[in-house]
């Protein structure tokens, strides 16, 4: 686990608002692991982590509760390894990933609390691919997320993150390309409703040359609710033939629904390709109106338009039961929503 967390740059996410609501001294509990007995997992006790306004002091206090994962080299098994957090807490989690190794990870929070800190980091060692899928569901007030992964060289990334929590907060992913040939495809969709106010800054560092990073957020906003995308693409100088692609959308479905779709691209180097799409809208009265003059009825038709929407953020998932599941939470939100 790295000894500090830097919280990257986050246009409209107020941070510091956030941290100013740590409680008292919060119940960290490990996360549970389901994997085989070739995956190395620690599972340590329970401790108090002292509170602090600082969420880097917050997350690295003495003492804490570091789950950590070893998956071997070579390691090469399509049943996903299952990550699950606690239930009343937040955690720090440590996973690295072994040269060569082919792994399907599944990492789910659905933590209660007034104000939770979590920290996920993952190394992924050469020659390694991986396809990764986290699932937010928390119930707490007040969320804290970041996950950082640090790519050595031919390495393959495909994280799908689906935010589909009641909470406020920041979640903030940093990828690190760090050797050559790496390449990261990174999927967040998110459903905000309510009152809810979330911010996702989603970055990608070209290090090593001839890198690939692409990041692509969709998210559907009802109600009252807040939702940011701030998407980072930085190629570094000496990251020579890298790619930085991005597409950052937003589609409201309330009047006060509120959404920002930031792009931001850094280039330090010329032999490179790069690229940014973002948009902010409203559902597309065309399609509403295709799909009604066929017999649907204007709920349906908009849960069809909002599903085929967040499709583009969440298509890689491929485990059915959890799909329809997510396409679940959907349709009680959208329920909600139109009472």
């Amino acid at each position: 686990m790295p000894e500090t967390l830097t919280l990257p740059n986050a246009p409209k996410i107020p941070l510091r608002r956030y941290l100013k609501q740590t409680k008292d001294d919060a119940l960290v509990a490990p996360a549970t692991v389901d994997a085989p007995s070739t995956v190395v997992v620690d599972h340590p006790d329970s401790v108090v982590m002292p509170a602090t306004n600082d969420f880097e002091k917050w997350l690295n206090a003495k003492p804490q509760s570091v789950t950590t994962i070893n998956i071997p080299a070579g390691f090469s098994d399509q049943t996903p390894i299952k990550l699950t957090g606690p239930v009343d807490g937040g955690g720090l989690v440590h996973i690295t990933i072994g040269e060569n190794a082919n792994v399907v990870f599944q990492e789910r929070w659905t933590s209660t609390g007034s104000m939770l800190g979590i920290a996920v980091a993952i190394d992924i060692a050469a020659g390694a691919t991986v396809n990764w899928l986290a699932y937010d569901a928390f119930k707490a007030d007040t969320v804290l997320l970041q996950r950082t992964v640090n790519m050595a060289a031919n390495t393959t990334l495909n994280l799908t993150v689906a935010g589909f929590s009641q909470n406020s907060g920041a979640s903030l992913l940093t990828t690190n390309l760090n050797g050559d040939g790496a390449e990261a495809t990174i999927n967040v969709g998110v459903l905000a409703a309510g009152k809810q106010h979330l911010g996702y800054a989603t970055a990608v560092t070209n290090f090593g040359r001839k890198t690939v990073g692409h990041i692509n957020q969709r998210g559907v906003i009802t109600d009252k609710a807040h939702l940011v995308f701030n998407g980072i693409g930085h190629i570094v100088e000496g990251a020579r033939g890298s790619d930085a692609q991005q597409e950052n959308r937003v589609l409201m479905l309330s009047e006060h629904a509120r959404g920002d779709a930031n792009p931001i691209l850094l280039i330090d180097e010329n032999d490179v390709t790069a690229g940014h799409a973002a948009s902010a809208s409203r559902v597309d009265q065309r399609q509403l109106y295709y799909l009604m003059s066929r017999g649907v009825s204007a709920v349906v038709a908009k849960r069809m338009v909002i599903r085929g929407f967040l499709e583009a953020g969440l298509g890689e998932i491929r485990d059915a039961d959890l799909k329809q599941e997510l396409f679940d939470a959907i349709d009680e939100t959208l329920v909600n929503a139109d009472a």
